[in-house]
């Protein structure tokens, strides 16, 4: 501690080891140079089409590696609120259920409301599924430019709400933890005030939150990214938005409809926070944990060391920094379970 406050500690103290250069593995430091390299090369997704780039990232093409998907997995439609339209969820089961069903994770894909799908993480979420013992689905809404907000959001509330009422029956498990990964973490905190707000929350037991945007009014660590912060910068982040909300007014942006840092947080689940310290969207993550924690819910908040956006969709049989992020959320899962 500085001597010259060691008479007026601080009531909000940090470990900000993680921030500490000589705390980064090397091999993540590889891992930011390539995938900046690699970014430096490829088209961008408003230059080819959205359409385009998403083929491309199946395959492996963008700063991500290609899809793998697992054995098992499976599908089922569930209604929505358009009368005769459904909407896609990819199912993954512990490949040896317990005798008692643990549950249902419900997660949400990133890719800044444009790219993603439910079947571009099968590795993560069948490594939640074995780990944890909860069948995980993940939503396969719809996406901009060609559907713009809230069409991605009234897709995962109603696949949220019809959980809350038939999980048990269809799949054998209650709704118990929401989770996603940047646009999806977003959504996921969305989707849980939705749930609270219709007194419908009330079996969800956590809550994790990786990397998300919680003030789509651009908060300063994305304002001031570098040109060279790995798989977001403010320009892509600005597309984004762009893509998904298009003009919307700065003061709209600034409300619980399209962010969760401004909604009456009160009454929620516990929630893990899990960001890189080489996200651009860092403090997005610390703003929500102390919003989360002021509103009297439990939150924790946990900085990987030179993780970039994204690292945990990297494979973390190969990628140490995603085994590091998917044994964190591991980790909180089952202290609540």
């Amino acid at each position: 501690m500085d001597t010259a406050l060691s008479k007026v500690p601080s009531d909000c103290v940090y470990d900000l080891s993680a921030f500490d250069p000589a705390n980064v593995n090397p091999q993540t430091i590889q891992l930011n140079r390539s995938i900046y390299s690699k970014s430096q090369e490829d088209a961008k997704w408003w230059e080819v089409g959205a359409e385009v780039y998403r083929d491309m990232r199946e395959k492996g093409q963008a700063a991500f590696p290609a899809f793998k998907y697992v054995e098992g997995a499976t599908n089922i439609d569930i209604p929505s609120r358009e009368t005769g339209r459904t909407v896609l969820c990819r199912v993954i089961k512990p490949s040896t259920p317990s005798t008692q069903q643990r549950g249902i994770f419900l997660h949400i894909h990133g890719g800044g409301w444009v790219l993603g799908t439910a079947k571009g993480q099968d590795h993560l979420l069948s490594h939640i599924a074995e780990n944890t013992g909860l069948t995980v689905l993940s939503v396969e809404y719809r996406l901009a430019p060609e559907h713009k907000y809230p069409a991605a959001l009234h897709d995962c509330e109603d696949v949220a709400e019809w959980l809350v009422t038939n999980s048990e029956a269809t799949l054998g498990g209650k709704l118990c933890f929401l989770g996603g990964e940047s646009a999806g973490a977003t959504l996921c905190a969305l989707v849980l005030l939705h749930l609270k707000e219709r007194n419908k929350a009330a079996e969800i037991k956590g809550v994790a939150l990786s990397y998300g945007c919680f003030d789509l009014s651009i908060l300063p660590s994305l304002k001031l990214a570098p040109s060279t912060s790995p798989i977001l910068t403010l320009e892509d982040a600005e597309r984004f938005y762009s893509a998904y909300i298009e003009d919307m007014p700065l003061e709209v942006r600034k409300t619980r409809a399209v962010s969760p840092a401004y909604a009456d947080l009160s009454g929620l689940c516990p929630a893990l926070f899990l960001v890189g310290t080489e996200d651009a969207l860092v403090d997005d993550s610390v703003l929500m944990h102390f919003r989360w924690l002021r509103a009297g819910n439990p939150a924790a908040l946990r900085f990987v060391p030179g993780a970039p956006h994204g690292f945990t969709l990297f494979d973390a049989a190969a990628v140490e920094v995603a085994k590091s992020g998917w044994q964190i959320t591991i980790d909180f899962i089952r202290s609540l379970l």
